[in-house]
């Protein structure tokens, strides 16, 4: 294992572990610029199960910097809401995480136990997928062919009473999971809560745990696409208990939130952070309105333009459609 990094501390080496960071911040951009800044600064230098090798079996790339990682973001849709480093298509990126659009692409969960237990199930050739974040919430695959929907249950316990803790849900299935060589679930746990201000408003909280969390290329998004199911979520339990629920705080938990070291190579993050952290608001990310224009509809049109490739259940390309419909009626904002 390479060299630790620095503790900035005490100005030693951290011989004992990986730090944890703790990042407060009033909107998305400036969490995700703030964590990028603790990382570079106290991230722990280690190797990952996804650097490179030559042939002669040298690593080629260098070793990733590494945290842990507690994100608070005060108001999730604060404007600008969409950081300048989102780097996946975030149009398909909320339509697969959020709406299920791909969840006929999962692999029959009992054929996949079945060819679990026989190692017989190969990831590198494997049409079909293990799972999505959609299916293990929405269609959490149980025992005996069953499924339970995991949000409608939270949802259920917070409209009989409010102030429960007992509003979770989970997308790691042991069976499955535990023998799955490649990607197991980054998103582990969701938590809901619910908290009312002395004028009787009513606010919705997310708190999400994440064993494993790209900062770089990854975690803007994934925010993201969670507020976006925080405030689905807030407008479902209004309907519920019939009174307004607005959003509330988003945090967020990382086992390990790392910058990888391809990235550091290639990249000079220091300066782009050093860049994003002195803009202005107003300069530092996308409004949800520049966003659905320049960003989420057209992937959302690309997306429906694959059809060939993921063929779509007419579901899914109903869902793709009649949502881009309602963005383009100023009906919601990404």
């Amino acid at each position: 294992m390479d060299a630790p990094g620095i503790d900035p501390s005490n100005g030693a080496r951290d011989e004992a572990g990986i730090a944890t960071i703790l990042v407060s911040a009033p909107s998305v951009p400036s969490a995700v610029y703030g964590a990028m800044r603790e990382v570079l600064a106290r991230g722990y230098r280690i190797r990952t199960q996804y650097d490179r090798r030559n042939a002669q079996g040298n690593f080629t790339d260098p070793p990733s910097l590494d945290v842990s990682s507690a994100i608070e973001i005060l108001d999730p849709y604060a404007q600008p809401r969409f950081p300048k480093s989102s780097c996946v298509e975030i149009g398909k990126y909320i339509a697969e995480t959020c709406w299920g659009v791909k969840d006929h692409r999962i692999l029959d969960q009992d054929e996949l136990k079945r060819q679990l237990a026989a190692g017989t199930f190969d990831e590198t050739k494997e049409t079909y997928w293990p799972y999505t974040y959609h299916q293990r919430l929405f269609a959490y695959p149980a025992s005996q062919g069953r499924t339970v929907n995991q949000v409608e249950r939270m949802l259920g316990r917070l409209a009989e009473d409010p102030i429960t803790r007992r509003a979770t849900a989970i997308t790691l299935v042991p069976e499955i999971d535990q023998y799955i060589t490649g990607d197991l679930p980054c998103l582990q746990r969701i938590a809901l809560r619910c908290t009312e201000d002395a004028h009787g408003q009513i606010y919705l909280h997310m708190h999400t745990h994440w064993r494993s969390r790209d900062l770089f290329n990854a975690a803007a998004d994934n925010i993201i696409a969670m507020t976006f199911w925080q405030r689905e979520w807030a407008e479902a339990l209004s309907t519920k208990i019939g009174r307004q629920v607005r959003v509330g705080r988003y945090k967020d938990f990382a086992d390990s939130l790392h910058i990888y070291g391809r990235v550091l190579q290639g990249v000079d993050v220091e300066k782009l952070v050093n860049r994003w952290n002195t803009l202005s608001d107003s300069e530092r990310g996308y409004t949800s309105e520049d966003a659905r224009d320049l960003m989420v509809i057209p992937d959302l049109e690309r997306l429906l333009a694959e059809d060939a490739q993921w063929n779509f259940p007419p579901a899914a390309k109903e869902k793709i459609t009649t949502e881009m419909a309602r963005m383009r009626r100023g009906e919601y904002l990404p």
